[in-house]
């Protein structure tokens, strides 16, 4: 019998994420969990520190069967699942791997919901993140290239050097 898993967001209550993520990470069915972390120097009154945060806020993505799409709704932290139309949403293997591996190159970035309609499509030529695309768009004088992450309505937000980037065919 093969266990058909999918990827699910599970939105959590705020700063439960990574609680919630070790709950699921602990449960011994087989299911995986995923919370993209970023890490930021926090300054104190007396320090500065390096504090690992979860790249989209109360959001931990879950790859599981129908079985621990139930069990898990019991764990702590759970709020509800993302659903678009009434029905959750299964995000695409291979965006999760996108995010790994964005989140994984050590470029700056962000979550926006911002979705980008207009701009240059663009291409990464060289790096950990070569071959990526997506649409070139101004903010502050910077050439910030964005990454749509499909499922969960918002896209990722890096600072790309413009050296790296090259035109590329419309997406």
């Amino acid at each position: 019998m093969t266990i058909n898993r999918k990827w699910y967001v599970v939105y959590t209550r705020p700063n439960a994420e990574k609680k919630f993520a070790e709950q699921v990470s602990n449960f011994t069915s087989g299911c995986d969990v995923y919370l993209p972390l970023i890490t930021e120097n926090r300054q104190w009154s007396d320090r500065v520190k390096s504090v690992s945060s979860p790249l989209f806020k109360s959001y931990v993505f879950v790859y599981l069967n129908e079985d621990e799409y139930h069990y898990i709704k019991r764990l702590s932290g759970f709020v509800d699942y993302i659903k678009f139309n009434g029905k959750p949403s299964v995000i695409n293997s291979l965006e999760v791997e996108k995010i790994k591996t964005v989140v994984a190159s050590g470029f700056p970035c962000e979550p926006t919901t911002r979705k980008f309609k207009l701009g240059q499509s663009v291409e990464i030529k060289s790096g950990s993140l070569r071959g990526y695309q997506g649409k070139l768009v101004d903010i502050k004088n910077e050439a910030v290239f964005a990454i749509e992450v499909q499922g969960i309505e918002q896209s990722l937000l890096m600072s790309v050097p413009a050296s790296l980037l090259s035109f590329a065919e419309e997406i």
